[in-house]
């Protein structure tokens, strides 16, 4: 019998005002505005911002928290921040930031009940990691939460000083399913397809089936479904080659035997066969060397945003930016990349068509775009 979530405590932070910004994207005035929400921080090497997922009423979910297992859900009007439950057990848990709560996705919602998969890297009984999706059910009226069945658990089970690169991003395609990344979880035997099973993957799942889409992929930090119909992961190289790929059924993407990036050192857990190269496998749509580490993709919603309306919005890492880009006929172009301060975690789109970020520094970042 699943086990029920019970509300433990409310946090409410004090009103403090947001503070406001602006940035230029495509030469128009961009509105910025932060929010402290710094307790839903995941602690344990560097600090990582939360996961978001956000209701069609604006009330924004948000997974990490000191120990990196917390649901929380935050309202901009009265900036309150309430804490629904955990999801990784202690048995489950590393005290490290890269593994806490990786994505939320809302399968349905209704006022009374929605309907999440919430992925994260947990620890094995046998002291591995592994990459698991659990279907929970956030009950609106009594604010609680409760962790349901698995969807997914990823195979092989990594030594759990090796793991890293677990990704675990999500798209919702229905009520019933949703893609998933996997990442290659640091795994030295990747070379072997057999063996690495699971790892640098794309699949469909639901609650009783699982599909793999394509493989080759190293770390899969975010995926859209743009326009409805092309599926964009967003992925770190080694030392520079970060990618954003087109996913097609049956394709391998090449990693770990061609990148255009460079191994960190001699001793990397592996080293590519060919660098500055997708030589006889499938081309990126647009790689960056150096490296900017992306992570989240949006679809920039119509008339937003300028020249990228109907574009793409992706968050960074080590430039701490924001990266607009045009979408057209399968090709990437026109990238923008502009300073935001703020090393953005994750990445999503209002009900009312602003942008939503979470970062690092324990933040959330609203970015306001006027209409064309």
């Amino acid at each position: 019998m699943a086990r029920a979530l019970v509300l433990v405590v409310t946090l409410i932070l004090a009103i403090v005002p947001a503070r406001a910004s602006e940035i230029k994207v495509a030469g128009i005035a961009i509105d910025v505005k932060s929010f402290d929400v710094e307790s839903t921080k995941s602690l344990g090497g560097n600090d990582r911002g939360p996961a978001l997922a956000v209701l069609r009423d604006g009330t924004v979910l948000l997974g990490g928290g000191a120990r990196g297992g917390s649901i929380f859900t935050w309202n901009e009007n009265n900036q309150e921040l309430k804490f629904l439950g955990e999801m990784i057990s202690k048995r489950e848990r590393i005290q490290d930031s890269r593994f806490a709560i990786t994505d939320i996705a809302v399968l349905s919602e209704n006022k009374s009940v929605a309907t999440l998969l919430i992925s994260f890297p947990r620890l094995a009984p046998s002291r591995c990691v592994e990459v698991v999706v659990f279907r929970a059910t956030y009950d609106r009226v009594k604010n609680s939460l409760k962790k349901n069945e698995r969807w997914f658990r990823s195979q092989p089970c990594v030594p759990i000083s090796a793991a890293q690169h677990a990704a675990g991003r999500m798209e919702v395609i229905s009520n019933r399913s949703a893609y998933l990344t996997v990442g290659d979880l640091g795994f030295d035997d990747l070379p072997n397809r057999t063996k690495r099973g699971d790892l640098g993957s794309v699949f469909q799942i639901s609650k009783n089936k699982v599909t793999r889409i394509s493989q080759g992929h190293r770390n899969q930090q975010g995926i859209v479904l743009i326009n409805g119909k092309d599926l964009l992961v967003s992925e770190h190289g080694p030392r520079g080659g970060d990618e954003i790929n087109l996913v097609e059924p049956g394709i391998d993407y090449g990693w770990p035997f061609v990148t255009y990036g460079a191994p960190y050192s001699q001793g990397d857990y592996v080293i590519p066969g060919k660098t500055g190269t997708h030589e006889g496998y499938r081309e990126p749509l647009k790689q960056w060397n150096p490296s900017i580490a992306p992570t989240e993709l949006v679809q920039i919603p119509t008339g937003k945003f300028g020249r990228y309306s109907g574009g793409l919005a992706m968050g960074t890492l080590r430039q701490a930016s924001l990266v607009f880009m045009r979408y057209e006929n399968g090709k990437v172009s026109d990238t923008e990349v502009v300073s935001v301060g703020a090393r953005i975690r994750d990445l999503e789109v209002l009900p009312d068509q602003r942008l939503i970020a979470s970062t690092d520094d324990g933040r959330i970042m609203i970015f306001s775009s006027p209409t064309n």
